[in-house]
């Protein structure tokens, strides 16, 4: 395979800036559940839901932004999504008490979604197979500064004032976004007429049964991130007594893991198959999560106990994520926006249901979040192994 192709580290700076929208929108306010839910005299689970919320307008957003970005072109949606993304922030800002915030954040994870979906599909439209499992490695790195920055910021803006100001910079960053896709992001999508939308479309992808191979077991690892999204604030703040602060600290050493494992995985996938890496990671997952569910069923390990586990989690997400979406969008050409919308879709509905599964059953202990993260990742195990692929499989992109 050939070395980096031309134009891709200027491509992958500005949508790795236009992304990072995305882990902040999620991670920025973490630090602040605990202060939002005194604040607005609500209770811990009233307030974890504003994360399963957020992942329903994600879910939601993904496919009315992956088929108008098929329809329409790559730029006209996502400046309107970003423009959402403004003004959705400052309602957040404004909200009067968790369920209007609830609110606010589903509006503004469908405008989020335009920053996660159309990205995407411009790595799927410039590079082909094997260069988008890479060119999604160094993407993943830009964005990874996301959950490191996000919850520092986070962090530093609490102990200044209010947890509204974190919804301040986020309208302020999607202003930045929509003027830097405006001046710089160009039309990728293939010339000619765009596929007919709808129903019948999204169908054809998910009954694509390569696409599925590797899209299911993907997207239940990326649920179970979400799993300890919203779990760890409540588990090191609330029950180990981490201040806001140190919590971002710990968050963002867990994201310089999951850079670390982005940039292995972009050295070595051009020279071991993506799905060779994609199989062995998730085995790897869900060995980690059943020694972190060890770990919290005992009652032993403390801090560490958890630490330790949930780091070498993030890290094997460098490998899990590329590589599972490069191979999941491989047969899509033209359609690649709506592909990339289902795979959206999938991650993004799974991660509201763990996320609801770790805040209905929470006990005040960290059951809930490794119970259900082991059983995600151990779900995309078993999947991944009972599905096989048609006779006759090429990885190649193919035309559509």
């Amino acid at each position: 395979m050939s070395t980096k192709p031309p134009g891709m580290s200027r491509i992958l700076v500005l949508l790795g800036a236009i992304s990072l929208l995305a882990p902040f929108s999620i991670d920025l306010y973490l630090p602040a559940l605990p202060a939002i839910a005194l604040d607005l005299h609500a209770s811990a689970a009233a307030v974890q839901l504003t994360l399963p919320a957020f992942f329903v307008g994600l879910a939601i957003s993904q496919l009315l932004f992956g088929s108008l970005a098929d329809r329409f072109g790559r730029r006209p949606p996502l400046l309107a999504g970003l423009a959402l993304v403004v003004l959705t922030s400052i309602g957040c800002a404004l909200a009067p008490n968790a369920a209007a915030l609830t609110v606010w954040r589903v509006f503004q994870a469908i405008g989020v979604g335009s920053a996660t979906v159309i990205p995407r599909a411009v790595v799927r439209d410039r590079f082909e197979v094997g260069h988008v499992a890479r060119a999604m490695s160094l993407l993943g790195i830009i964005s990874g500064l996301g959950p490191i920055l996000a919850p520092q910021f986070g962090g530093l803006l609490l102990s200044l004032g209010s947890w509204r100001l974190l919804f301040v910079l986020l309208s302020v960053m999607a202003i930045g976004s929509l003027a830097a896709a405006t001046a710089m992001l160009e039309e990728s999508r293939p010339a000619g007429r765009g596929p007919a939308i709808g129903p019948r479309l999204w169908m054809s992808v998910l009954t694509d049964r390569r696409f599925l191979r590797f899209a299911l077991p993907a997207t239940l690892i990326s649920a179970s991130v979400f799993a300890y999204l919203a779990g760890a604030p409540f588990v090191f703040i609330d029950q180990l007594h981490l201040t806001p602060q140190h919590f971002a600290w710990l968050f963002g050493i867990n994201a310089l893991g999951l850079m670390s494992g982005g940039r292995i995985n972009a050295h070595i996938v051009v020279r071991v198959a993506p799905e060779t890496i994609f199989r062995r990671a998730m085995l790897a997952t869900a060995s980690i999560n059943a020694v972190l569910l060890l770990v919290v069923l005992s009652g032993r390990g403390g801090f560490w106990g958890l630490a330790l586990p949930l780091f070498c989690f993030v890290t094997m997400l460098g490998f899990n994520f590329a590589n599972g979406f490069a191979l999941a969008l491989a047969p899509f050409g033209a359609a690649a926006g709506t592909a990339s919308a289902m795979y959206g879709t999938l991650q993004f509905t799974l991660a509201g249901v763990a996320g609801a599964a770790v805040s209905t059953f929470y006990d005040g202990s960290p059951r809930s979040m490794a119970a259900v993260m082991f059983a995600l990742s151990a779900a995309a195990v078993l999947l991944y192994r009972a599905m096989r692929l048609p006779e006759g499989f090429d990885a190649r992109p193919l035309a559509r």
